[in-house]
């Protein structure tokens, strides 16, 4: 069989991005509801591997450009000539970067239990997963010219690494909240893995925080150790598959700006660096287990004016609002909308149409079709529950074995 899934790093921008393979016979993603499992596939991804494997079962997650600068699907012969001018030379993509890819891979936030995430990977799964899917490690451009003698149709499209791991932390946070609103706590948001942080703690951060706020690390903070830069105008005429631009640029300007009412606002959240008045980076707590990790963080913060509850459902309602209406700068759309149902169906009830692989996928997390949500266990990650038949109670066989050990005192 052909791999299809390759990762490589642009040589200007920093972005690791995908390259993923999609064959003639399927040119669009489909628009019904995704399956429950291949949701969760993609929402508990903790290693390059399970990556690939759920991007190969799933395809891209946005296969559009979401900036008129870049272009994400090209076809195989331009994929291809990427590629050949890339090994060897000054500009294009290049090896992995190890130790920043580390970085990027990681899940936001703790468990419930307060241990560390079992979705961060190990550094030797990093280094063993590059050798496997690099674009250049592995010899893709060979798979590529394969794939252009077997299917001259398929095309590739070129996805920040940035838009998935975005659409995991975003997908399995909302899942994990959606999980415990439904369970009735008061606790909703520390028992979904955050901390209070008030203002006492003010002296330790650069920046003056104007309120209080449940805090949790969402993911690695590029504009901090400079990895990464998203604006085109250092790079003047850049390369249009470069992909410049990932999808949190669209959707997490989580606080309006004044009066204006941004496009991805969500009105009780902001995203918060942690930094030291020396400008070094910190983290908010002293979580201690992946200090590395934690140093290089953009930290999610919800707001404490209401209770746990009330804010937690706010966030989780302007979140499902805000990704149904995400559009390309052109105003395609790649969220999702809703028709009217068929007279002919039994149950006639509203279909939902998801406008790219990632709506589908966050469908799943809003609208579940014959699950519910609940929680591991375990750990206390979220997890989709059939509503017929035995109800599972963890997220995976390790965490059911672990919770087995504890109970028995092992």
């Amino acid at each position: 069989m052909i791999r299809s899934v390759f990762i490589a790093r642009n040589r200007n921008t920093g972005f690791h991005s995908l390259f993923e393979v999609i064959g003639s016979d399927n040119p669009v993603p489909a628009t019904a509801p995704m399956d429950f499992e291949l949701a969760e596939h993609l929402l508990r991804w903790g290693t390059l591997d399970e990556l690939v494997a759920a991007i190969s079962e799933s395809g891209p997650l946005i296969d559009r450009s979401i900036y008129k600068e870049e272009n994400r699907r090209l076809s195989i012969n331009e994929a291809i000539e990427v590629v050949e001018e890339s090994v060897g030379g000054e500009r294009g993509f290049t090896r992995c970067d190890e130790g920043f890819l580390y970085l990027q891979l990681c899940l936001e936030g703790v468990s419930a239990t307060g241990s560390a995430s079992s979705l961060y990977p190990s550094r030797a799964s990093v280094s063993r997963d590059i050798e496997r899917h690099g674009l250049i490690e592995s010899d893709g451009l060979a798979e590529l010219r394969r794939w252009r003698k077997a299917d001259p149709g398929c095309t590739v499209v070129v996805e920040p690494l940035e838009d998935i791991v975005l659409c995991r932390n975003l997908g399995s946070l909302v899942l994990r909240l959606t999980a415990n609103i439904r369970s009735g706590c008061g606790d909703v948001l520390e028992r979904s893995g955050f901390r209070h942080f008030d203002k006492i703690h003010r002296s330790r951060i650069a920046g003056e925080l104007e309120d209080s706020y449940y805090v949790l690390p969402f993911q690695h903070n590029s504009s901090f150790d400079m990895t990464l830069n998203y604006s085109s105008k250092w790079f003047e005429n850049v390369f249009g598959y470069m992909v410049i631009n990932p999808l949190e640029t669209r959707i997490l300007d989580l606080r309006p700006k004044k009066d204006k009412v941004l496009f991805g606002s969500v009105p009780n959240a902001v995203l918060i660096t942690a930094q030291t008045k020396t400008g070094e980076g910190a983290p908010f707590f002293d979580i201690g287990w992946k200090p590395e990790v934690e140093k290089t963080q953009l930290y999610l913060g919800i707001d404490d004016g209401g209770s746990q509850r009330d804010e937690a459902v706010a966030f989780v309602e302007s979140v499902a609002k805000m990704l149904a209406g995400l559009t390309t700068k052109d105003g395609d759309p790649l969220g999702w909308s809703v028709g009217k149902p068929s007279i002919f169906d039994d149950e006639p009830a509203p279909r939902y149409h998801f406008h790219s692989t990632a709506a589908a996928m966050f469908g799943a997390i809003f609208y579940r079709y014959g699950c519910v949500p609940a929680t591991c266990k375990n750990c206390g990650n979220g997890i989709l529950v059939k509503t017929r038949g035995k109800r599972r109670e963890f997220c995976s066989p390790s965490c059911r074995t672990q919770y087995s050990n504890r109970k028995a005192g092992l």
